[in-house]
């Protein structure tokens, strides 16, 4: 019933969360830790207290809290065969933020927990930190409230028409991300869409790289993005002027890089035309493949500024200054051969006058 009813519709990682606990319950472990849950699954503490949350909306799970700081303590697990007859009313929180309920078909598992989460109900995103849209998971009621919305209904019907195909639950999860949460306008959903798609990118993995700039860069309506496209373009031109390129367009893999550098790795112009420089510099001639190589390092690095390429090369730059005690005198052949001492010019005198 759990696979049939709530897989479909979930995250992937809240389901490993989900059976990862029931693992535990069956091995008897009734003491777990958010901090056990986040390293193993590789994931911040935050990111399994959204996934336990998650499925405590679902009523799979119910969590209580308790404390000054409505710290988790306890996760209940409801038995499923029941959660069809499951009542609202039966599961609700007071106002200290502890879960109250009255079905007798739930198993305890108490959380040592040192996360605080705060006030349990749903935290804004904030536009100028955006996360990922798989990192938000929309409940099916929430789906289904936004499928009565006309403008919601307009959007994924345009936009199943510009990707010829029928949404899955996962793209219709993103775009309500963009509607419900970065709060983008209708228009610009649909630019959005047109956009990626007018740049051969159908895939919604990059529709959602896109949409997150955006969001970081205040980008709430069509006609900003449609001054940051514009900016796109001159970075495009920019680009093929520093590699003495500008009397052609760029081709298809150039402009591809040039879309990774500012859509993926949401590099500025600055740094993207730094990056060309250095490239022009190295090897005296234009590659695209060298300079994708230097912007991979500096994102590495997390280098994003003028700034942080000038402490990045003085760093570089420490490691690389020879000892204080001086240079050491290069040991090769030529080096190492006994030389002749040097004869007095009298010697030379007195060959010539024998010679003579």
């Amino acid at each position: 019933m759990f696979i049939d009813q709530y897989v479909p519709s979930a995250n992937g990682e809240f389901v490993k969360v989900y059976l990862y606990l029931l693992r535990l319950l069956s091995d008897k472990q009734r003491n777990v830790s958010i901090s056990l849950l986040a390293d193993t699954f590789n994931q911040t503490e935050a990111d399994i207290v959204r996934a336990l949350k998650y499925w405590d909306k679902m009523g799979v799970l119910i969590l209580e809290f308790n404390g000054p700081d409505n710290e988790l303590s306890n996760i209940k697990f409801r038995d499923i065969d029941h959660i069809n007859s499951y009542d609202s009313s039966t599961h609700s929180q007071n106002s200290s933020g502890v879960s109250k309920t009255t079905d007798s078909h739930i198993t305890p598992v108490a959380v040592n927990s040192s996360v605080s989460y705060g006030n349990q109900s749903e935290q804004p995103v904030s536009v100028k930190e955006p996360i990922e849209a798989s990192k938000i998971q929309f409940t099916p009621e929430k789906l289904n409230e936004l499928s009565d919305d006309e403008t919601f209904s307009m959007l994924t019907y345009v936009i199943q028409s510009y990707l010829g195909r029928t949404l899955t639950n996962k793209e219709i999860n993103s775009i309500a991300y963009y509607y419900d949460t970065l709060h983008f306008s209708s228009d610009l959903i649909i630019y959005l869409v047109e956009y990626c798609v007018g740049r051969g990118k159908k895939s919604f993995n990059y529709i959602d790289a896109v949409a997150l700039d955006w969001a970081r860069k205040g980008i709430t309506n069509e006609s900003q993005a449609r001054d940051e496209v514009a900016t796109h373009n001159n970075v495009v031109y920019q680009v093929m002027k520093a590699f003495g390129l500008s009397n052609r367009e760029p081709g298809i893999q150039e402009k591809e890089f040039i879309a990774k550098w500012t859509d993926i790795y949401c590099f500025s112009e600055d740094m993207i035309i730094e990056a060309c420089n250095r490239t022009m510099k190295a090897i005296h001639q234009p590659s695209f493949e060298y300079t994708d190589s230097i912007l991979s390092n500096w994102k590495k690095q997390d280098v994003h500024t003028i700034q942080d390429i000038k402490k990045s090369d003085a760093d570089y730059a420490n490691t690389r200054k020879p000892e204080a005690a001086g240079i050491k005198q290069s040991s090769n052949r030529f080096n190492n051969f006994n030389q002749r001492d040097k004869k007095p010019d009298s010697w030379y005198d007195s060959l010539l006058s024998n010679n003579s």
